[in-house]
């Protein structure tokens, strides 16, 4: 049986949704650390947040997805000012990146991530939930609230191999990819970003280029299962191939 572990990464231990070909997804606790963000505005919704992804982890997903749509609603409130972007970023670094290389004379509020989070939590609920359109709404609008988070890129490439939609999902992975190394504070995903690629690029054919993505992300996290689990299919699917006359 394949299968694909799909962290969340939310800045602390959060869920880990695992995707296999003959069975449903399903949420476990398997955590990664990020780096904390900086607190920014509207920093008092990340308790509410932070007790949302506890539910989730004891699978009160009816429970988290309340909390999450009231902090949501506040989000987009904050999201709604008049005549400036409001971005979230984790640190300082990003938020001058950002006005150095993308402002556009326009005021930046900096949104705290709590926002962000919550965007993508409500995501993987909906991924839970069999609902991928919602959950590609949620991921986006995520995507679009951070710029520069792995974590909503890496969630919409598993919602987009659970309709197996292989190239969609590869160009996700690869944009999740390319932040963990561009932006330090994302570099925690990057064995995740990795995993993923080699998942759809196996489903794409490219069974050469899988390995290599698997073989990297195992210098980063070494004798993870999943990665070495796959590379054992990649054998497997290339000694089919040489038996077949």
């Amino acid at each position: 049986m394949r299968h694909l572990l799909l962290l969340c990464l939310l800045g602390t231990c959060l869920p880990a949704m695992a995707q296999s070909q003959t069975g449903p997804s399903r949420l476990s606790t398997t955590p990664l650390l990020s780096r904390q963000a900086e607190p920014a505005l509207g920093k008092e919704l990340r308790a509410s947040v932070s007790q949302a992804t506890q539910r989730n982890l004891n699978g009160e997903h009816a429970k988290a997805l309340g909390t999450l749509q009231e902090v949501a609603l506040q989000c987009d409130a904050y999201r709604s000012a008049p005549a400036r972007q409001v971005l979230s970023f984790r640190t300082q670094r990003q938020y001058e990146l950002h006005l150095r290389e993308s402002g556009n004379g326009e005021p930046v509020d900096w949104l705290d991530l709590a926002c962000a989070n919550a965007y993508t939590q409500l995501g993987y609920i909906a991924v839970e939930k069999k609902d991928i359109e919602q959950a590609l709404g949620w991921l986006d609008k995520a995507h679009a609230t951070a710029p520069y988070e792995a974590e909503p890129l890496t969630e919409r490439g598993a919602a987009l191999i659970q309709r197996k939609d292989w190239a969609a999902a590869l160009d996700s992975y690869q944009r999740a990819l390319a932040l963990t190394r561009t932006h330090p504070e994302a570099a925690y995903a990057e064995a995740l970003a990795l995993r993923g690629t080699g998942f759809a690029q196996i489903e794409l054919g490219d069974l050469a280029a899988a390995q290599a993505a698997y073989e990297k992300s195992l210098e980063l996290e070494p004798g993870n299962k999943i990665a070495n689990n796959e590379l054992t299919y990649i054998k497997q699917l290339r000694e089919r191939q040489e038996a077949t006359p």
